[in-house]
């Protein structure tokens, strides 16, 4: 692990925390804080040497977005995405990557991976349209990825494709009225009749299996990770990272309390909880650093990930975001009035792990299913690891 990256991470939190009233009221990530990460690398944990990057492991990235979410969530899911959005672009033609990286390394990429656009292939590429949802971090991207739906080249079979368009295609709907992950900015896109160079296409399906063509560019296994094995634990990593600091501010505020002269904190009841809801906390951070572990020395020592253990993944991730919000709830419940103040950072982090938790690719009750199948000698289903 680059323990210097997720140091800078740690670095940064103070200051998330003094913006992250401010980027709740804004409804997206300042632009200082876009630069704060930009300038400090915390984004470039998994990037290419070759294109600026650290080339580090998954445990780095991991450790980095629960660091800046001890002090906010809604800015650390931006730099989640921003970071992940990494092993996207590793996956398509070098041409494409060179498009992205080779003037700036700096570049930021969002997306909108849902099928929820159309495509038409012509002699120059294909002619893409469509609107995107909880596209995250919009307001400073430099390129999006987006999902749509169109034959297949070889079977004619209607199949999710991606590509890559540069964000000054993208027109922005302020359409991010939300309770969590406030300041994530994560709003609807669409772009009409947007002309993709067909190097900048790639299957959903390749990507997901880790078989897209760009994989051939890097000697590095670790850029043909399986896509759903891991990146949806650097969405949970938010998670975690933010019950740690609702964990850090709810000791700090209840050490300080008294009821009628008695302080707060001499309750067994209130020394339960705490002790109950921290070990659920560290058993989330280490369920998630052992996915990133295991998906780095498995991809740089084997080039791949078995079934069983995809899908153990799945389910750990998950599981994380399950203990991190039944931590946050248990603390909660006895926070007293002094946890419903819009102006306190308490409930902004309860607020926010329920929220980001809602993430359809970090939800029990499919990635628990999945395991479960797995674990019965079933298949896991389309598109599940």
């Amino acid at each position: 692990m680059n323990q210097e990256l997720v140091d800078r991470a740690i670095a940064l939190k103070p200051l998330l925390r003094e913006r992250a009233r401010d980027a709740e009221i804004a409804r997206k990530t300042p632009k200082e804080t876009a630069q704060d990460y930009i300038d400090s690398g915390v984004l470039k944990s998994l990037q290419p040497k070759k294109y600026g990057g650290h080339q580090a492991d998954w445990e780095t990235m991991l450790s980095v977005i629960m660091a800046l979410a001890q002090g906010d969530a809604s800015q650390a899911w931006v730099a989640a995405v921003y970071s992940v959005h990494v092993l996207d672009v590793t996956m398509y033609p070098e041409q494409a990557q060179q498009e992205v990286w080779g003037n700036n390394p700096d570049q930021l990429v969002v997306s909108g991976v849902a099928p929820s656009g159309k495509g038409e292939r012509t002699d120059d590429g294909v002619i893409v349209s469509g609107r995107w949802g909880f596209v995250s971090g919009v307001a400073h991207g430099n390129w999006a990825e987006l999902g749509f739906m169109m034959p297949h080249a070889k079977t004619g079979e209607l199949t999710h494709h991606l590509c890559l368009v540069p964000a000054e295609c993208l027109d922005i709907e302020d359409t991010w009225h939300v309770m969590g992950i406030t300041g994530s900015g994560s709003c609807h896109v669409s772009v009409k009749d947007v002309l993709v160079p067909h190097h900048r296409i790639i299957t959903r399906t390749d990507q997901r299996q880790g078989t897209a063509p760009g994989t051939t560019c890097h000697e590095d296994k670790i850029y043909q990770t399986p896509y759903l094995a891991v990146p949806p634990s650097v969405l949970a990593s938010v998670v975690v990272g933010a019950a740690e600091g609702a964990l850090e501010e709810y000791l700090e505020f209840t050490k300080a309390r008294s009821q009628r002269n008695v302080a707060v904190a001499e309750r067994e009841s209130m020394q339960l909880r705490v002790a109950e809801s921290s070990v659920e906390i560290d058993l989330a951070r280490v369920l998630l650093l052992r996915i990133a572990e295991e998906a780095s020395s498995g991809m740089r020592e084997f080039g791949q990930l078995s079934v069983e253990k995809r899908a153990r993944m799945r389910r750990d991730t998950a599981y994380a975001c399950t203990l991190s919000k039944r931590a946050v709830e248990r603390l909660f419940e006895a926070s007293g009035a002094h946890g419903l103040y819009l102006n306190e950072t308490f409930q902004r982090q309860y607020r926010d792990v329920k929220a980001a938790s809602n993430h359809i690719a970090i939800g029990w009750d499919r990635c628990g299913g999945t395991y479960g199948r797995v674990a019965l000698g079933l298949e896991p289903g389309p598109d599940e690891i």
